[in-house]
C-alpha cells in the first residue's frame, strides 16, 4: 500500500514539464521486461522501466532526445520508484501519464474485500499527504471487458500543478496491480479526452 501512496507523489513529478502537443503516429506494444503483461499504447509515447530509464537520461543530457512529455530532471526523480517497485510509466506527448506496478499482497483478496479493506485507509494517507487532494469516487467497482476494477478518482493541486488522477487496482488472487492514470488540463479538455481514448485502446 506504501508502494502506492508514492506512486501517485511520482505522477505529480510527471505532470511538472510543460510539453508541446503531438500527433497520431500508430501503435506500440510494450511489454514489462521482469513482469511480462503487455499493453498497446500510441507509438509517440515513451515507455520507461528501470531497464531503460538512464539511457533515456543520458539521451536527454547529450541532445539527443526529442520526446516532449518529460525531461532528464523528471526522469531522474523517477528512478528510485522504478527500481524499488519494478513498475512501468507510459508518459504522453502532453505529459498525461499511466504508472502500472505489480505487487503480491501475500493474501489472496476480492474486489469487494480490497474496497472495504484497503480504500479507507489509503483514502485517509493520501489526505495526509496531500492536503488539496479531493477525492470524486469513493471505491466503486467498475466492470470493464471480463475484469473488474477499483476506481479511486482524485483531484489535487501539487506545487502550483494540477492534476486529477484515476488510481484503478486490479486483484488477481494475492497479486495487486495499481494502475494511476494521471491527467494535466493545462492543453485542455480535449487532450484529456484524447489521452482517455488512447486507455481505453489500451
Amino acid at each position: 500500500m506504501k508502494k502506492t501512496m508514492v506512486l501517485l507523489m511520482v505522477f505529480a513529478l510527471c505532470v511538472m514539464c510543460v510539453p508541446a502537443m503531438a500527433e497520431d503516429a500508430g501503435v506500440q506494444t510494450y511489454t514489462h521486461p521482469t513482469q511480462g503483461y503487455s499493453i498497446s499504447v500510441p507509438s509517440d509515447w515513451l515507455c520507461v522501466d528501470k531497464n531503460n530509464v538512464q539511457a533515456y537520461i543520458d539521451a536527454y543530457e547529450a541532445g539527443e532526445m526529442t520526446f516532449s512529455g518529460t525531461n532528464a530532471m523528471t526522469l531522474e526523480s523517477l528512478k528510485m520508484q522504478l527500481y524499488t517497485t519494478d513498475c512501468a510509466v507510459l508518459i504522453n506527448p502532453q505529459a498525461n501519464n499511466i504508472v502500472i506496478v505489480k505487487e503480491d499482497v501475500g493474501v489472496a483478496l476480492t474486489s469487494k474485500q480490497f474496497v472495504s479493506l484497503m480504500i479507507p485507509t489509503l483514502k485517509q494517507q493520501l489526505s495526509m499527504q496531500i492536503p488539496s487532494i479531493q477525492f470524486t469516487s469513493e471505491g466503486d467497482i467498475v466492470p470493464f471487458g471480463e475484469n473488474e476494477f477499483i476506481l479511486l478518482a482524485a483531484e489535487y493541486s501539487l506545487n502550483g500543478f494540477a492534476a486529477n488522477v484515476d488510481m484503478l487496482f486490479y486483484v488477481d488472487g494475492s497479486n495487486l496491480y495499481t494502475i494511476n492514470l494521471t491527467t494535466t488540463p493545462f492543453f485542455g479538455q480535449d487532450a484529456v479526452n484524447q489521452f482517455y481514448t488512447d486507455v481505453q485502446a489500451a
